[in-house]
C-alpha cells in the first residue's frame, strides 16, 4: 500500500503535466501549448532511469523548446487584426443560429444590443433589428419592387452602426421614388457563403418586382474566409476546383478536413503555428486569390441568371497606385476581380478615400468597420454609378 502510494506521488507531477498540455493544445496558443508540453519532457528526463527513454525525453524537451521560441518569435513579428484588444458585447449573444446551408444565419425578428470597447474607450452602442425574414431592417425601404439586394459580410450589415446609417438604408432614402431595399449582410460571412445562398435560391423570398442590382462589398479579409481561414467558418460552404478545374461546392469546411486528414491537419498547422502559417502563405494567397476572383466570376453569372440584373462590386482592395497602400500583397486579386467585365462592375471606393492620413474618419476605431461617413461615401458613388449606368 506504501509503495503504491510512493509511485503515485513521483508519477504525478507527469500526469498533471500531461493532463495540462492537452489542455493547453485545445485552449492556449501552439506556443504555450508546446512550453508546457516540453515541461512534460523534462519531468521524463528526470524520472526516468534507462537511457533510451531519458535522452527521448530530453530530445523532444528540447525540440519543443526551440519550436515554442520560433512560434514566440513569429508572434511577435506578425502583424496585428485591426480589432486585436477590442471587447464585443452583442445580447443576446445567440442571434445567429446554425444553418444547414450556409453554417449559420441571423435569427428572425430580433433586437440585438450590440456595444464595443477599447480599454475605456467607447467605441460603440448600437441596436441592430432583425426583420421576419431574417434581414436587417431598412429604414427608408418599402415593400414594394423594384429590388436592390445588399448581400455579403459584416461590412454590409454595418457592423458598430444604427440601422438608420448603413450603407442599404442610406441608399434607400436616396431613391425617388422609393424601392425596395434589403440588407443581407451577416458579420463574418465569406464569398462562399454568399455564392451557396445564390445557388440555392435562398435570397429570392426577399424579392419584390425586378432586381435593379445585387451589392456586394470587395474588402481584402474576404480572401482568406474562401480557404476557410477562421475558427467560425467550420460550418460554412466549401468550394473547390476539382479534378476538373471547375468551381463546384464540396460540402462544408469541417466535413471536408475531417474526411481528408491531410487538408485537416494543414489547416491546423497553418492557423495555430505562426511559422508554418508564414512558410505558407505565399502558395496559400495564390489559392485564395484564385478561388475568391472565381467566386466573385459565379456570383455574377448567378445573379444574371436567376435576375437579369447587375453585380456590382464596392471594392477597398488596392489600386495600382499609390506604391504605399498597407494592403498591395492583395492587389492580384483586386486586379482579378476589375479584369471580370461582363455583369460584373467594381466601384473603388479606396480611389474615393483620398490620402491614407484622412482614412480614420472613415472607419470605426480600433475596430476596422465603416463609419456612417464612409457609408454616405458610398452610397454617393453607388447612386452616381447607376445613374450612368441607366438603372
Amino acid at each position: 500500500m506504501v509503495a503504491s502510494k510512493e509511485k503515485l506521488q513521483r508519477a504525478a507531477p507527469g500526469l498533471l503535466l500531461g493532463v495540462a498540455f492537452i489542455a493547453a493544445l485545445i485552449w492556449l496558443p501552439a506556443g504555450w501549448a508546446l512550453a508546457v508540453g516540453a515541461l512534460w519532457c523534462l519531468v521524463g528526463v528526470v524520472r526516468f532511469r534507462r537511457p533510451i527513454p531519458r535522452n527521448a525525453s530530453l530530445a523532444l524537451a528540447s525540440l519543443m523548446f526551440a519550436m515554442a521560441a520560433v512560434e514566440g518569435a513569429f508572434w511577435v513579428l506578425a502583424p496585428s487584426a485591426p480589432n486585436v484588444g477590442v471587447t464585443k458585447i452583442e445580447t443576446p449573444p445567440d442571434w445567429y443560429p446554425q444553418d444547414p446551408a450556409r453554417g449559420f444565419r441571423p435569427r428572425p425578428g430580433t433586437t440585438v444590443q450590440a456595444t464595443a470597447s477599447w480599454g475605456d474607450e467607447r467605441l460603440y452602442k448600437v441596436t441592430y433589428h432583425i426583420d421576419a425574414e431574417g434581414g436587417r431592417v431598412v429604414p427608408g425601404s418599402v415593400d414594394r419592387g423594384p429590388t436592390y439586394l445588399f448581400i455579403g459580410d459584416s461590412y454590409m450589415f454595418s457592423e458598430g452602426s444604427e440601422d438608420s446609417d448603413t450603407l442599404p438604408s442610406q441608399f434607400a432614402r436616396r431613391l425617388d421614388p422609393p424601392a425596395h431595399v434589403v440588407n443581407l449582410g451577416v458579420p463574418g460571412y465569406g464569398s462562399t457563403q454568399i455564392v451557396r445562398a445564390m445557388e440555392l435560391g435562398l435570397y429570392d423570398k426577399y424579392v419584390r418586382g425586378k432586381v435593379v442590382a445585387v451589392v456586394a462589398w470587395a474588402t481584402p479579409p474576404l480572401l482568406w474566409r474562401v480557404t476557410g481561414d477562421a475558427s467560425w467558418l467550420g460550418s460554412s460552404p466549401r468550394y473547390d476546383f476539382g479534378s476538373d478545374g471547375t468551381l463546384h461546392w464540396s460540402g462544408s469546411f469541417n466535413h471536408y478536413r475531417w474526411t481528408r486528414p491531410w487538408d485537416g491537419i494543414s489547416y491546423y498547422a497553418r492557423t495555430n503555428l505562426a511559422w508554418v502559417g508564414r512558410a505558407m502563405q505565399g502558395l496559400l494567397e495564390r489559392e485564395q486569390t484564385r478561388l475568391y476572383v472565381a467566386l466573385m466570376a459565379r456570383l455574377g453569372e448567378l445573379v444574371k441568371q436567376r435576375y437579369g440584373a447587375p453585380l456590382i462590386l464596392l471594392s477597398n482592395g488596392p489600386e495600382k497606385e499609390p506604391a504605399d497602400q498597407p494592403d498591395l500583397q492583395y492587389l492580384p486579386a483586386f486586379d482579378g476581380l476589375r479584369a471580370l467585365g461582363g455583369n460584373v462592375s467594381v466601384i473603388s471606393v479606396r480611389n474615393r478615400l483620398g490620402p491614407q492620413s484622412g482614412w480614420p474618419q472613415y472607419f470605426i476605431p480600433h475596430d476596422g468597420h465603416p463609419t456612417p461617413k464612409l457609408n454616405a461615401l458610398v452610397t454617393d458613388a453607388l447612386v452616381d454609378h447607376l445613374a450612368r449606368d441607366g438603372s
